[in-house]
């Protein structure tokens, strides 16, 4: 199976593999980030490292708290390890991103087939989940990644409820691990809401023994949470130093990406007709609507489907309904994940799982429900397409023949018993040309962006004295996207700048540059690289205009006049009570000759460190965080904040030793849990199990 699947995700994305002569790869995130942190992966495995900041992008920045950077993923360590033996090539990251989607469509088959359906009903739930319009939107983002798994936890359940077990217990935290450290926050939060409600019913259906089911669950939730802590401890200090609420602007940002509902449900099944990207395929909406109308199977497994999609269709409409506005109000997460669009893919797993029962169903001995079903469904999509037309580039005629083809397959399935394999098939193959047949259309957007080649790197790199130790540069887009990350070189703007959880105040000095450019020279940036962004073009790049603070040295290269050195004493300081007012006081202190005499602090952050000629102030330009220390000759020292967003220390006249260290509290002690998690699940795969005794032989009474 997983060549079958790997065959139809390798064809479902053919763009990818040539597409009017032009090398291209799946974009957007995974360009900007996935790839740029594969590759900074490999090079720190490569070099024995395992660092906990990162000194090369955005001023730097914890790493070690950044959820995106899947670190502790197991799934992951595999390409990293390729990536630090062979190098990071273009297309490693390409099939990373592309074998969590054949993971996807493995584990949902693999569950399936766990609870008796056939082969053929497998499938169909397993491509339908793979080819569905919102899987074909999401593709580079890694909020699938938690997701891929979700089918193995509902498998590690389904064994843990039947025979509870310590074993069965580490099981299932060893399949909600991959989804915890798979480096998607939003994912795992929609991961969980996919767990928890088959969790709850599972149990709640099989009644098994409460006693070693509580020691199970106790084992399972103990390595999870082990897991889990490593990741979401150390976010909570980067989400409470970023600007997310700013992005957010409350309910109003993310709520006006509201769906209305109608064109929610018109668009499930008929493309064009409501939403395209709510096309979860009319074959797998019309077996589902099967499974549901059928007599009652797997406990009722096809109708917690069915109403998970439902919740997932009106969170889908966001501000249009009453529900997703009143949990984000009050239940905690939600606030978290307002994105109303996201919450279709509570759907797609849950009708795809569906349209597999619905399929393996067709063989019913009593056809009338199923028979229902496939009449409603094509009713719904003739009268849709009929009453509100559909857009896009195919006739309104395919969203119907779309319907039709698969319903009359399902009729053939019910009534002709002979053919009924051929049928299904054929329901699978339906399945396999639907989504992709409207989304790759001739007009669609295409699946991919040209192959970014970074070609002009070494070329741009050999002009830019110092900074790897020195100097920061300034990259609006000349070189490939986070050079810092890449080519271990101290970028500040280290993109995607536009990250939610960056350091609000890192971010305050990006807007600024917007107005002064020159506030980027006392960050300690020599050079900058100016260039309309290589996706959006001229409205993409920050700074408007490099300004007199830099001289032009040509193709896009500009060398500031006064840049602040990375290491800086201080004679004096001023003193700035209102933040607002530190960046413009920054420009201020600047003598005429480009000498900087004296730091600009904040009340609750003053401190010092250097080698000086005098008492002063040492400035380190690189962004202050929780978790470095620092010492002085040998001697614990106080770190404060300086110049806004850097770090400083201060020191008295004379030759100073000085030492800053990244230890942040409790890191290594969460390392450690995570671990000793990873070895007791690794313990409950290998160990042997011990022979169970054959009963003792029943006396006969005398």
């Amino acid at each position: 199976m997983p060549v079958f699947y790997a065959l139809v995700v390798m064809w479902t994305y053919r763009g990818l593999w040539h597409q009017h002569g032009v090398a291209t790869g799946l974009g957007w995130d995974v360009i900007d980030t996935h790839g740029p942190d594969l590759e900074g992966m490999a090079r720190e495995l490569r070099e024995g490292r395992f660092s906990l900041w990162n000194p090369w992008d955005k001023g730097g920045y914890a790493m070690y708290a950044d959820p995106i950077v899947c670190r502790y993923y197991p799934f992951a360590w595999p390409f990293v390890a390729w990536g630090a033996a062979f190098g990071v090539s273009w297309w490693l990251i390409q099939i990373e991103v592309l074998a969590h989607h054949v993971a996807m469509a493995v584990c949902l088959h693999g569950f399936l087939r766990s609870r008796g359906l056939s082969v053929r009903a497998a499938m169909i739930g397993g491509v339908g989940l793979v080819v569905s319009a919102p899987l074909l939107v999401h593709k580079a983002s890694n909020i699938l990644w938690p997701m891929a798994w979700v089918p193995l936890v509902w498998m590690a359940i389904d064994a843990a409820v039947a025979r509870p077990s310590w074993r069965r217990g580490a099981a299932v935290a060893a399949a909600f691990a991959l989804c915890a450290t798979a480096g998607s926050p939003p994912g795992l939060f929609y991961a969980s809401l996919l767990v928890a409600p088959y969790g709850v019913w599972r149990v709640a259906t099989v009644r098994p023994p409460w006693r070693r089911l509580v020691g199970c669950a106790a084992v399972a939730a103990v390595l999870a949470a082990l897991v889990v802590a490593v990741t979401v401890i150390p976010a909570q200090t980067l989400v409470a130093l970023s600007w997310r609420d700013r992005w957010a602007q409350g309910d109003a940002f993310a709520l006006s990406l509201s769906f209305d509902w109608r064109g929610v449900v018109r668009g499930a099944f008929a493309f064009g007709a409501g939403f395209p990207e709510m096309y979860v395929g009319a074959a797998v909406v019309m077996l589902a609507g099967c499974a549901l109308v059928q007599p009652r199977r797997d406990g009722g497994a096809p109708q917690l489907f069915g109403l998970i999609a439902v919740v997932g269709f009106v969170l889908v409409a966001g501000s249009y309904l009453w529900l997703l506005p009143w949990l984000v109000h009050h239940v905690p997460g939600f606030a978290l994940m307002r994105i109303p669009g996201r919450y279709k893919l509570l759907a797609v797993w849950s009708l795809a799982a569906a349209a597999g029962y619905g399929a393996d169903g067709l063989d019913d001995a009593r056809p009338r429900a199923s028979m229902l079903a496939v009449v409603v469904a094509l009713g719904a999509s003739i009268a849709t397409v009929i009453g509100h037309g559909v857009t896009g580039a195919r006739p309104a005629w395919w969203s119907i023949a779309a319907m039709a083809v698969p319903c009359a397959l399902a009729v053939v399935a019910l009534y002709v018993p002979r053919l009924r394999g051929a049928a299904v098939s054929g329901l699978v193959i339906a399945v396999l040309l639907d989504a992709p047949a409207f989304v790759h259309a001739p007009a669609a957007p295409p699946a991919a962006e040209p192959r970014q080649r970074h070609a002009r790197d070494d070329e741009v790199l050999a002009r830019l004295d110092g900074v790897r130790d020195h100097w920061r540069l300034y990259d609006e887009f000349i070189l490939g996207e986070r050079v810092g990350q890449r080519r271990g070189v101290r970028d500040l703007r280290g993109y995607p700048a536009i990250d939610p959880l960056l350091h609000r105040r890192y971010f305050d000095v990006l807007e600024y540059a917007r107005r002064d450019p020159a506030i980027v020279t006392d960050v300690n940036v020599r050079w900058l690289l100016h260039a309309p962004h290589f996706r959006f073009g001229a409205g993409g790049d920050l700074v408007a205009s490099p300004g007199d603070a830099f001289a032009d040295r040509g193709g896009g290269l500009f060398e500031a006049r006064h840049p602040a050195p990375l290491v800086a004493w201080y004679g004096a300081v001023t003193l700035v009570t209102d933040a607002g007012k530190v960046l413009p006081a920054m420009r201020v202190v600047q003598d005429t000759d480009g000498v900087r005499r004296r730091a600009v602090i904040e009340p609750d952050a003053i401190a010092a460190t250097v080698e000086a000629p005098r008492a002063g102030l040492v400035v380190l330009d690189e962004l202050a965080y929780p978790g470095w220390t620092v010492e002085v000759d040998g001697a614990p020292a106080t770190s404060v904040r300086a110049n806004y967003v850097m770090r400083a220390v201060a020191v008295g006249a004379g030759r100073h030793a000085i030492r800053w260290r990244f230890e942040p509290p409790w890191i290594r002690a969460l390392i450690a849990g995570y671990v000793l998690a990873l070895a007791v699940m690794l313990a409950a795969a290998v160990l042997p199990r011990g022979r169970r005794r054959a009963p003792a032989p029943a006396s006969r009474a005398g």
